[in-house]
């Protein structure tokens, strides 16, 4: 059995990179405070090369994101491929991990339109509803944005 090299597995075409940003349903966020490393699933979108999410104001989430705004974020897409042999299951992914940036976004049109895409990206046709008062009616969301510095894609082999 040939081994494959790890480079192997890289997807390098950026274009490739964003459709599976733009395919996953969760999105995992990393964050490290005081040392600790802490890891949340949540629900996002990829756009322009930015990822949104949104949550509560208050948790750890977002007091890791204030001690420290430099974080990792990861998603996959796969599935388990049996065999008749169980060790020989296999498993088909695609997956990007992205490092970068986070911060709260403050301005109420940026805001309104971040949540906008979201509920675009899991409820489509429906995103128009949301006004920036309506928004400004959510006391305790927060909206937050990923710069990124730097993504990579990885694939299993075809």
């Amino acid at each position: 059995m040939t081994r494959l090299r790890r480079a192997d597995k890289e997807i390098r075409d950026p274009r490739e990179v964003e459709a599976v940003l733009r395919e996953a349903e969760v999105g995992r966020l990393g964050t490290c405070a005081n040392g600790e490393p802490y890891v949340v699933p949540l629900s996002f979108v990829y756009h322009e090369g930015r990822i949104l999410f949104h949550g509560a104001r208050q948790g750890k989430k977002m007091e890791n994101i204030a001690r420290n705004p430099r974080v990792c974020f990861e998603v996959d897409l796969g599935e388990v491929m049996p065999a008749e042999d169980p060790c020989s299951f296999n498993y088909r992914y695609r997956s990007v991990i992205a490092v970068g940036t986070a911060r709260i976004i403050d301005d109420p049109r940026k805001r309104v339109e971040a949540l906008r895409l979201l509920v675009e990206k899991y409820a489509p046709g429906k995103g128009a509803q949301l006004t920036e008062e309506r928004v400004r009616s959510f006391k305790n969301l927060a909206v937050v944005e990923i710069i990124i510095d730097e993504m990579v894609g990885k694939r299993s082999p075809a």
